[in-house]
């Protein structure tokens, strides 16, 4: 083997190791907020933690600290009387339907922001939030600050804007004849946008608090979220990104490699699942199908299926046979829903149940169809392989009585099809022909491995 490739492969196993180690040190990347609500998630997740902070009488307890931390990041130190300010979410000043994300005011000046975290623009949204806060009217302009927060947007659209503008020059939203409406000010998500970074605010607020109080720890755990969201977040474990950069700096050709092996992976698996479904299962079965114990279904014999496949198949059963062509690794995203399948034809479910290795969209299928008429007392037969009836390939309408054990295939599925002489594939059938009595202990130990 080239140096080269064994290098790398040595920084990969001692990579592997060192994140073992770093987990077992309780190096970790969990966090509570993302644990039960999505981490884009606007309205519940990050509308109401950024409420929580501006809201004077939240659980903090901090009165109006976070506010005005949040106003001196914005520019505004004096816009505000803290003394008689109200916050509130989700709010619907005129009664209808519409209602601003967070609304801030101090009974004459008044800031209205609009969380767009992910969510597009409604049509005229900002000129009828303003509409309905009473900010229409040019010579009040001054005592509306409109605040747009996003990932990465300058602007609301003109959709969304519904005939206003925003003039960056005087940072004002401008009605149809030009004249000032409200203040406009960008606030982002990101944070390597730097000083208009919500993560300014939310890091002056660690600031201001015990550093190993709860407050703290729930705003560090908000900031991961926000940098989870906008994809800016760093894993507290070593990554394979961090091995690839250690590569580069040192000179070697680490990146390069990985270039090959991702190029290459396809063409590789796809020739795994191509030994496993045609030589693999052919040298397994090989001695029951020679003995007359199990039939092979293929193009020729397809129709041995219908008794197996829901009405929508028992003229095109043929559809659902592997074939080179058809390999879920292909290139142009491969084709799903194909299998291998062998009928038993002696003892007493002959007839009755079909062997198969079968992959849908995602996962890779070992286990047996069985007829309407098969004999329920077969789920006792097999309690030992923990066999399930699969929903996904139930919900499909493909086979209408169906076990399987299932994993994903391009994970688990295709790393154990490539070693498929030790894979849970094999011992599953193998225990199966077994189990169902398709051939006697003498039979099987004439076979291969099973």
């Amino acid at each position: 083997m080239d140096s080269a490739w064994e290098e790398l492969f040595a920084a990969l196993d001692a990579f592997e190791d060192e994140q073992v180690q770093q987990k077992q040190r309780g190096l970790n990347d969990f966090n509570l907020l993302s644990s039960v609500l999505a981490v884009n998630d606007e309205v519940r997740l990050h509308t109401r933690f950024i409420y929580s902070l501006l809201n004077p009488k939240g659980k903090h307890y901090q009165g109006t600290r976070f506010l005005k931390l949040f106003l001196e990041v914005v520019g505004r130190q004096d816009w505000l009387d803290l003394t008689s300010v109200t916050v509130l979410k989700e709010h619907c000043p005129d009664g209808q339907e519409d209602q601003i994300d967070l609304w801030i005011t101090d009974g004459k000046r008044q800031i209205v922001i609009e969380n767009k975290l992910n969510a597009q623009d409604q049509r005229r949204q900002v000129a009828r939030y303003l509409e309905a806060v009473g900010a229409t009217d040019s010579a009040q302009a001054d005592d509306t600050l409109f605040i747009y927060l996003t990932k990465n947007r300058q602007a609301p659209s003109a959709f969304g804007l519904g005939g206003l503008t925003v003039c960056h020059r005087t940072s004002r939203l401008l009605n149809t004849s030009g004249l000032p409406v409200a203040h406009y000010q960008n606030l982002s998500y990101r944070k390597s946008i730097g000083q208009d970074s919500i993560h300014t605010w939310l890091e002056s607020c660690a600031n201001a608090v015990d550093r190993q109080s709860h407050i703290a720890w729930a705003l560090r755990d908000y900031q991961a979220v926000v940098e989870r969201a906008t994809k800016e977040y760093v894993s507290k474990v070593k990554t394979l990104k961090d091995v690839l950069e250690e590569g580069i700096a040192d000179g070697k050709r680490h990146h390069e490699q990985a270039i090959q092996l991702a190029s290459e992976l396809p063409a590789i698996h796809a020739s795994w699942l191509e030994q496993a479904m045609t030589t693999n299962l052919e040298e397994l079965f090989e001695p029951f199908v020679s003995n007359g114990d199990m039939t092979r279904i293929g193009v020729e014999n397809a129709e041995l299926l219908n008794p197996f496949v829901h009405n929508t198949f028992k003229d095109d059963a043929s559809s659902l046979l592997y074939a080179r062509r058809f390999n879920f690794f292909r290139p142009g995203n491969g084709t799903r829903n194909r299998g291998a399948f062998y009928r038993l034809e002696t003892g007493t479910w002959a007839k009755k149940v079909v062997l198969m290795l079968f992959y849908g969209s995602k996962m890779l299928h070992v286990g047996c169809l069985l007829t309407e008429q098969a004999d329920p007392s077969i789920y006792e037969s097999i309690p030992d392989l923990k066999l399930l009836e699969s929903k996904a390939l139930l919900a499909k309408n493909i086979f209408p009585l169906v076990v399987t054990y299932a994993e994903p295939l391009e994970y688990k599925g295709i790393i154990h099809l490539a070693d498929f002489s030790n894979s849970p594939q094999q011992r599953i059938l193998g225990q199966l022909l077994t189990t169902l009595g398709c051939a006697d202990s003498t039979t099987v130990s004439k076979g291969n491995a099973i």
